[in-house]
């Protein structure tokens, strides 16, 4: 069988095997829409189930649009969220577009030369360290002070655009995910990217009813979800209650990204797509949380990236000893923002060889414990080696769980309800 595979900007890895070597081919991305912007527009003009944007306001409200992280075409979301707020029956109302803290550059960019000479509308990139751009709304369960961005605690109304993910995602922080802690303070993000919360379904529990409390003491009722068919186009924009949608949401997820493979394969082939705000640690070890799920014991994976990002002190840990359970233990301890990825990188060598294709150096990834793959030709020999083989599209999006077994997400959104 004829096999390719898309990874990074525009790479393909292409190889003919055996059929009775290949245990499954997930790569199952639905349609893409359209056009994005006629999408967004009846959303906030049409919603189900709600007033449009015009009725839900009145003159003088201030209207905070919080733009979650990864979100595919965020650019022509945010020119059809600026489109419908320019219309006439917006007039008086005052908009707000804040932007992730990580939020690329050229994003920033264009979003200013979208509002032009618009004063109406505001534009701010979120700062985690200024205290002065943070505010107190109110204390969580665990009695733990919540701070969140000072436009959108003054906002009169908070429509959060976020990116669906499904429950069991690695790092997956709720429906909310999009207000908190993406628009918190920088201690709180950083303790809420400790590797126990990824590690741990009790603390994931916690992590994610901490975002939905910040949500309602936000008292955000309305929000848009985008369904992504790949890392950078959409399948499906929804609008209306965000506790709601994000239920429905999940089975829409999981039949166009999670797949059952009828057994384990002795190498798992797992694909990073996308340009490189994709190319991640953090899409890294999503990626190969979703291949540990399909490979054997003490089988092997190859990652197929354009990482460019050299590993941080966190991640270079691994490097320093050969007992993995001792570095999984320092891992935990850590605050940084990629100690999830690092314990995952960790956790999976334990038990998995792990190749890498990257635009890393390859002293740089053998440090890392892992078998770097100098190019495609190499590739195709370490498939040719393993005698079963699973090839899984777009890892930073997929979930895999082998006939028999299962993946939880262990959370209950029902206690968070209002």
């Amino acid at each position: 069988m004829q096999i390719s595979l898309s990874f990074g900007e525009s790479q393909k890895f292409e190889l003919q095997l055996k059929d009775e070597k290949i245990v499954a081919i997930c790569d199952g991305a639905g349609p893409t829409l359209s056009s994005v912007r006629s999408e967004v527009e009846t959303a906030l003009t049409n919603p189900p189930q709600f007033p449009g944007l015009a009725e839900a306001t009145v003159p003088g409200d201030l209207i905070a649009f919080a733009i979650g992280r990864h979100i595919p075409n965020v650019a022509d979301i945010i020119a059809a969220i600026l489109d419908v707020t320019a219309r006439a029956e917006m007039a008086d109302r005052r908009t707000a577009i804040v932007l992730p803290h990580d939020a690329a550059d050229h994003l920033q960019a264009a979003v200013t030369a979208m509002i032009g000479e618009r004063t109406d509308v505001t534009l701010e990139r979120h700062d985690p360290d200024d205290r002065n751009k943070l505010a107190f709304i109110g204390a969580s369960k665990e009695n733990r002070p919540i701070m969140v961005n000072r436009i959108l605690s003054d906002a009169d109304m908070v429509i959060p655009v976020g990116l669906a993910r499904l429950d069991s995602s690695l790092d997956y922080f709720g429906p909310y995910e999009a207000v908190f802690p993406t628009f918190t303070d920088r201690e709180t993000m950083q303790r809420l990217s400790a590797p126990t919360f990824v590690e741990q379904p009790v603390l994931r529990k916690r992590r994610a009813g901490e975002a939905t409390e910040a949500g309602h003491l936000l008292g955000v009722l309305f929000g848009i979800v985008v369904e992504a068919n790949g890392p950078e186009s959409i399948s499906a924009i929804r609008a209306g209650a965000i506790d709601l949608i994000s239920a429905q949401i999940q089975d829409e997820l999981a039949k166009t990204w999670r797949y059952q493979p009828a057994k384990r394969a002795a190498l798992t082939i797992v694909a990073i797509s996308g340009g490189q705000e994709q190319q991640t640690w953090a899409n890294f070890a999503r990626s190969l949380a979703v291949a540990s799920n399909a490979a054997d014991d003490n089988g092997a994976i190859l990652v197929c990236s354009e990482l460019t990002t050299f590993p941080s002190p966190t991640m270079m840990q691994l490097a320093e000893h050969d007992d993995l359970d001792e570095q999984r233990r320092r891992i935990r301890r850590e605050r940084t923002a990629d100690a999830a990825a690092a314990l995952q990188l960790a956790t999976t060598l334990d038990r998995n060889k792990v190749y890498l294709i990257s635009n890393l150096p390859e002293g740089i990834v053998d440090e890392l414990n892992m078998s770097p793959v100098a190019n495609l030709e190499e590739a195709r020999k370490v498939c040719e080696y393993y005698e079963s083989c699973t090839f899984i599209a777009h890892g930073q999006l997929a979930e895999v769980a082998v006939e028999g077994e299962e993946i939880s997400s262990d959370i209950d959104w029902d206690q968070y309800a209002l």
